[in-house]
């Protein structure tokens, strides 16, 4: 049992609002050996919310379909973490139909991601979203994000940077917590309209029991 598993819940609470102040890469460095034993005791569900929405809008014929055309669908898992949304996609998705690429700004998180065999990860790259992404112009056909967006760590001021690799037509899925959302939603609309996408929805999710948190589904027309 990692030495995680055993803190109270307060030191739990602790730990993940140490991350509200910074959530830089000197803090995930700390955190990742026994992260996610931290978020199961607050019922991490981020995650999987993520990738059930994500699934509202490829249906596994449209993924079939993409993949004996030639050319597989693309997801980019931007802020990848210990990889638990491609843990979980490849439990529900037919993972022999998309290429999913991993980019955190933390090298041991994206370590513990590496460990995760049945993840289905083909890449992993060191990102920074608040930088330009070191991928080709709309290189991906869907970008997914969990846990990114919100107070020290990214704001709606990254999202051009990931627009930028995202092709036309295709969709970010990402969580925000709803109340840094309703905070900074002015930012959000600004940037959705000047990189000329759409807001399809932003609606409650499961998140954790520590706070609330709601899907954004993004559209690049």
């Amino acid at each position: 049992m990692s030495a995680a598993a055993t803190l109270t819940f307060e030191e739990v609470k602790t730990r993940i609002r140490a991350t509200e102040k910074d959530g830089g890469p000197t803090t995930y460095r700390d955190l990742a050996p026994g992260y996610e034993a931290v978020f199961e005791q607050v019922e991490w569900a981020a995650p999987q919310s993520i990738v059930t929405k994500w699934m509202e809008h490829y249906s596994p014929e449209s993924l079939q379909a993409q993949a004996a055309s030639g050319r597989k669908h693309r997801i980019l898992d931007a802020g990848c973490g210990t990889g638990l949304v491609g843990e979980y996609m490849s439990t529900v998705v037919q993972m022999d139909n998309v290429e999913l690429y991993g980019g955190d700004i933390t090298p041991e998180m994206i370590e513990q991601a590496k460990m995760k065999k049945n993840a289905g990860y083909m890449d992993f790259k060191i990102i920074n979203l608040k930088k330009e992404l070191p991928y080709e112009e709309e290189y991906f056909d869907s970008i997914v994000s969990s846990g990114v967006f919100y107070v020290a760590h990214c704001g709606p001021d990254c999202l051009p940077n990931i627009f930028r690799v995202l092709k036309k037509g295709g969709i970010l899925v990402t969580t925000s917590r709803k109340a840094f959302y309703e905070e900074t939603k002015e930012g959000w609309d600004k940037y959705i309209r000047e990189s000329n996408c759409t807001l399809l929805e932003a609606v409650d999710i499961p998140y954790h029991t520590l706070a609330k948190g709601i899907s954004l589904v993004i559209k690049k027309n």
